[in-house]
């Protein structure tokens, strides 16, 4: 087949199956091309990155100048400052408690997005320390990395049944040096080392074509001694089976369906031959857009993130790292170092010339401390025939330029005593301290937001894969010091636009002091009821350092203050007898009215001469029992205010 339509591609688990050779030998010819074209742009890149390597790796080679054998001292600063920065960086960026934190968007009015925020960033610090294996130790490794090298990248893709995002060496990402930024690179070319067993599982699941002829032997290729250190690769070896294969995955473009639009492909293929493993869309169908069937724009997947130390002036790839800021000058220390070292060679143990008049015994005398050797010359003798060469002891001029040489190392790499745990002075204030450091760290702190920058880029490309692969209902463990609990997650947490996420960290507090000022800042802020008092004091234990913050923030059902108890109690009471009081007169004015009722009505019945005395005797009797349910009523009242009152008497007691 020679075109394959977009809809199709996406579909297909390697659309190289499905074309001719003529046309896998186009593509194979076009990536090769594009390859080495990338890789000549950055030759002086490469040379510098590999004097970089060296010099933060400490590595010693053999020098025979000006005598073999020569002093070789390799003074620290680099390492120094690399591993000074790495230290800070990584504490900074990656905190103790929670990696990624669920940012609502847009209004909130009943917490509901708040809420899923909340489950978005347990699960995700969840999947970076527990489901994603090694990615902490990758992101350790960055700090070192850019801080020698100026750049690295992390890769973020998909794998059957959970996400990763692994560190790439910037020697192992090939990019033309110009290109203005990683995501609008026209060519990515990911060098991925195989070893035997890991391309043979590749072509039993169908995911790589199987060379007919096999793969020829690997060919020795290296970053040198200190970049293997470095990077921990293992590079080919002649003759050795087990030497993992270069194969390269290259992210470009390539018109597969022939409309005349490029799309973007990712093609994996082997240097040495013409072989190519794997072909498949480097694009999401639903990210296609379309003017009805002619397409428009086909946006590339971003599987990179590039992170950058120091921006690099004439690239928008790679960076300035230690290497190449201190280079030069760890260069003028080492030699500053090694000349004053062999000057007190040359001074302690001279050497010169033996005149033909010299007489030695045996030829060559071997001298030590406290021994004397017999000559058959005088001393005039040897006087006139011993010349020695003069020599000087090391200058103290070479050691005030070698302190020069440091200090203007640390200022520029602001390795500074007050970084370096020293103390700036017994008497030093507290202001003048904080200043102090405030200023050694503002190129820390640029360099901070940078990465700060390339993490939130990192963690939208994990978010992304979970709203697309995540499960309906996934449950998941969140394990405490002291604390285990079982989380859940619904896919439907990451699908609309109500939330976003963003690192943990804070790119402008930068020491433990200010992250502890900021969080009693909040405290204050909650007592005075402007900030959630919930998420200050959650901050002020995240700042504090405190494990199981979970556990400390559940907060027990609240029981009722005694003394507080006994007052309610009285208060109903009293409500109590106030409501008998009115009860009870209610009582005697209906009573009263009753029997008003009965003499009124007798005393008619009289006036009137009713019929008969039976008539009356009847009446009489039926008002005597009117009268007497009204008193029955009264003494059931005067019982209950009894009651009450001896409640009240037992409870004030008590």
């Amino acid at each position: 087949m020679e075109h394959i339509p977009i809809k199709e591609q996406v579909n297909l688990v390697n659309i190289a199956t499905k074309l001719d050779k003529s046309v896998l030998d186009k593509i194979y010819t076009q990536v090769s091309n594009g390859y080495a074209i990338d890789k000549t742009s950055r030759q002086e890149w490469g040379k510098n990155n590999s004097e970089s390597l060296k010099l933060a790796a400490q590595v010693r080679e053999p020098k025979s100048f000006p005598w073999n054998n020569a002093a070789n001292i390799k003074y620290p600063l680099v390492s120094t400052a690399v591993l000074q920065f790495a230290s800070r960086a990584y504490q900074q960026l990656i905190p103790t408690n929670t990696i990624v934190r669920g940012q609502v968007i847009g209004e909130d009015p009943y917490g509901l997005k708040r809420k899923v925020a909340n489950n978005i960033s347990h699960h995700m610090t969840y999947q970076l320390r527990e489901q994603m294996d090694g990615w902490e130790d990758d992101e350790d490794r960055l700090q070192l990395v850019i801080a020698i090298c100026g750049n690295a990248y992390k890769k973020t893709y998909r794998v059957p049944g959970k996400n990763k995002s692994e560190l790439v060496l910037p020697t192992d990402l090939i990019v033309n040096y110009f290109a203005k930024s990683i995501e609008t690179a026209s060519r990515k070319s990911h060098i991925i080392p195989l070893y035997e067993n890991e391309l043979e599982t590749k072509y039993r699941t169908g995911e790589f074509i199987r060379p007919e002829d096999g793969l020829p032997t690997p060919v020795p290729e290296s970053t040198g001694e200190a970049g293997d250190k470095i990077t921990g690769t293992q590079p080919p070896s002649v003759g050795d089976s087990d030497s993992p294969r270069k194969v390269i995955e290259q992210h470009c473009f390539y018109d597969l369906d022939g409309d005349g639009y490029r799309e973007p492909v990712i093609v994996t293929w082997y240097e040495d031959t013409s072989h190519i493993f794997r072909i498949v869309a480097g694009y999401e169908i639903e990210d296609v857009i379309w003017d009805g069937d002619k397409v428009i724009e086909i946006p590339q997947e971003q599987y990179f993130t590039n992170t950058i130390f120091i921006p690099c002036v004439d690239s928008g790839i790679h960076g300035i790292g230690f290497g190449t800021l201190l280079g030069p000058i760890n260069e003028t220390a080492n030699t500053i170092i090694n000349q004053m070292l062999d000057a007190g060679t040359l001074s302690n143990l001279p050497c010169g010339f033996l005149g033909r008049g010299a007489k030695l015994p045996g030829g060559k005398v071997t001298l030590s401390p406290g021994v004397f050797k017999q000559l058959r010359s005088s001393g005039e003798d040897i006087a006139k025939n011993v010349f020695l060469m003069p020599t000087k002891e090391p200058s103290m001029v070479m050691y005030q330029l070698l302190g020069l040489m440091i200090q203007g190392g640390k200022e520029l790499s602001s390795v500074s005593n007050l970084m370096s745990g020293e103390s700036p002075g017994q008497n030093q204030p507290y202001s003048t301290t904080k200043e102090l450091l405030q200023q050694g760290l503002q190129v820390f702190s640029s360099i901070v937001k940078r990465e700060h920058r390339s993490l939130k880029k990192e963690f939208k490309k994990l978010y992304k894969l979970n709203k697309k692969y995540l499960s309906p209902i996934e449950y998941f463990t969140i394990l405490d010091t002291d604390n285990e609990r079982q989380g859940q997650i619904r896919s439907t947490d990451y699908q609309g636009d109500g939330t976003d996420v963003i690192p943990a960290s804070d790119p402008t507090i930068l020491t433990d002091a200010e992250k502890l000022a900021k969080a009693e800042q909040l405290m204050i802020f909650s007592q005075m009821g402007t900030v959630n008092p919930q998420i200050a004091t959650k901050r002020a234990l995240e700042a504090q350092g405190q494990e199981g913050i979970e556990e400390l923030m559940t907060m027990p059902e609240s029981q009722p203050d005694f003394d507080q108890q006994i007052k309610l109690q009285e208060l109903e009471i009293r409500k109590m007898e106030v409501q008998g009081e009115q009860q009870l007169q209610a009582f005697k004015t209906e009573a009263q009215a009753a029997r008003d009722m009965a003499n009124t009505a007798l005393a008619y019945a009289k006036a009137e001469a009713l019929k008969g005395e039976q008539m009356i005797e009847q009446f009489k009797i039926q008002m005597e029992a009117i009268s007497k349910e009204a008193d029955r009523k009264v003494d059931l009242i005067m019982a209950q205010m009894k009651m009450i009152t001896d409640k009240s008497k037992g409870v004030t007691n008590g």
